[in-house]
């Protein structure tokens, strides 16, 4: 079986926009999915980009949990 060897540089980003070039002109169907897959990425990473910023993660909550509450065990 053939191997392609295409690495994460230039020429594995040349692969990926070309292979989606390809699908994109010779199946017309596919440009719906190019436009739904960008905007649903797009807007989550609106989303998680604004989450984050509001809800920022300190180093001290990962390694120090909250205590657990009292109240809920008579």
């Amino acid at each position: 079986m053939h191997r392609m060897a295409v690495g994460g540089s230039i020429m594995g980003a040349l692969f990926a926009i070309g292979t989606v070039l390809i699908f994109v002109i010779g199946l017309p169907v596919s440009r719906w999915f190019l436009l739904g897959s960008v905007l649903l990425g797009t807007g989550v990473a609106s989303v998680l980009h604004f989450w984050h910023k509001n809800n920022p993660v300190e180093l001290y909550d990962l390694h120090h949990p909250p205590p657990p509450d009292q109240t809920k065990h008579p």
